[in-house]
């Protein structure tokens, strides 16, 4: 009964091998469904599932399905299942065998992901696909990087991506629910890079300018004949604003003294708050800037 068994188990593991080999020799064919379909009943089994050169195979016939059939799908599942395959490999992969072209194919398919976000941000009503673009890719990027210093800057640079993309939304609506929304995901895209950098100059500035733009629109927002009593309250509300811009802007500054918009910035903050000598020392410093850049 022993041997019996053996012999089944033989035969199963050669059935197996054989979808594996008809899977590559369909690939080399160029029919690409009849590979997808022998890989893919190859690695349901036990011992194929275990085998990093399958996924190895599963994951070249699915990057080329990419290729061929879905590049223009920016959620293509083939990608996907490309990268899970490879992931995968790497996994199972104790001897490395593999190691080497798992990573190539997957920098290749990450740097498509990488391309298909920046097309969703010019056309910026697929803004919502970068996002779920970015969060796979950074999932897949930890397998060829795990350094905590590369996540972050990767996250920092798209949220300063995606960060344009609000303030666009933001200058352009006409809405103003639909500014109000823009600008609280812009506030805590800018508190998020901050929590990781705080001394980045963007994301200083940018979130600045925020609270500096909601308290000049607040203030031109009321009419000439106003009541008295609302317009003190527009004032209260607009020096809180004034107010939450103010370290922001300064810090922007200070990292960088010769970036105009902040010089600018602060000026405005200071002259919003009523202190007009502060908001001249910063004009004065603008002048200086733009005649020294002349000469």
């Amino acid at each position: 009964m022993i041997l019996g068994l053996l012999l089944v188990t033989v035969m199963v593991s050669k059935a197996q091998l054989e979808k594996v080999n008809l899977a590559i020799e369909f690939y080399e064919k160029n029919q690409l469904d009849s590979a997808k379909v022998n890989i893919d009943n190859a690695i349901l089994n036990p011992e194929s599932a275990n085998d990093a050169q399958s996924w190895y195979i599963r994951g070249i016939i699915y990057t080329d399905i990419y290729k061929k059939k879905e590049k223009s799908n920016k959620m293509s599942p083939a990608r996907f299942e490309a990268l899970d395959a490879l992931r995968q490999s790497i996994i199972l992969d104790r001897n490395n065998d593999y190691l080497s072209e798992n990573i190539n194919i997957m920098k290749f398919l990450i740097v498509t992901m990488h391309n298909d976000e920046a097309e969703c941000f010019e056309d910026l009503i697929e803004y919502q696909t970068a996002i779920d673009l970015f969060r796979k890719e950074q999932e897949y990027y930890k397998i060829i990087d795990p350094s905590t210093d590369t996540y972050q800057a990767r996250e920092i640079e798209f949220a300063l991506a995606l960060g344009s993309v609000y303030n666009t939304f933001i200058e352009s609506s006409k809405d103003s629910a639909a500014s109000v929304k823009y600008i609280n995901l812009a506030k805590a895209l800018y508190t998020k890079i901050l929590s990781i950098e705080p001394n980045n100059v963007s994301a200083n500035y940018s979130l600045g300018i925020l609270y500096y733009n909601q308290a000049v629109n607040l203030i031109k927002s009321q009419p000439y004949d106003a009541d008295l009593m609302v317009l003190e309250v527009v004032q209260d509300q607009s020096v809180k604003l004034f107010k939450a811009s103010l370290p922001f802007m300064e810090k922007a500054h200070t990292l960088d003294p010769q970036r105009e918009e902040a010089i600018i910035g602060l000026s405005g903050i200071y002259f919003g708050l009523n202190e007009p000598e502060k908001s001249n020392i910063y004009r004065q410093q603008l002048k200086d800037i733009k005649k020294n850049k002349k000469e």
